[in-house]
């Protein structure tokens, strides 16, 4: 039980720090995460695949890992579960399902080359910023 919880928390850290770097990078903040379709999408997408890839269960340790990771990526763990919730009930939007789409992409592109970091959210955020 202790292993799966540390497995958990390891790719949730390292989904939270994937997103984390490219939101830096691409000028977009903690925010934008849930005020932006697109951005919100993403994130989920790649939580999403990142929990495929890692062959969790989806409905028990891959929502567990992804509530963990919001929680990373917002600052606090406890505003995980809020902040998934609010993913479930968007997850229907065209602008959601557009970035999840290429969080997914981006995610199981680093799987299968670690050369190819994702990188999408950040060309976003520089193109919404006028910088790219």
């Amino acid at each position: 039980m202790t292993d799966n919880l540390d497995r958990i928390d390891t790719l949730a850290n390292i989904g939270s720090s994937l997103l984390g770097v490219q939101l830096e990078a691409g000028n977009l903040t903690r925010e934008d995460v849930t005020e932006d379709d697109w951005v919100f999408g993403y994130c989920f997408g790649l939580f999403e695949a990142m929990a495929r890839y890692a062959q969790l269960d989806q409905y028990t340790q891959g929502m567990q890992m992804m509530r963990a990771g919001f929680g990373k990526l917002a600052g606090a763990i406890a505003q995980g579960a809020p902040i998934f919730r609010l993913a479930l009930d968007r997850q229907d939007g065209p602008e959601f399902q557009a970035g999840a789409s290429v969080g997914e992409t981006d995610l199981l592109a680093w799987a299968a080359d670690a050369n190819a970091l994702p990188a999408n959210l950040t060309r976003y955020g520089r193109r919404l910023r006028g910088q790219d």
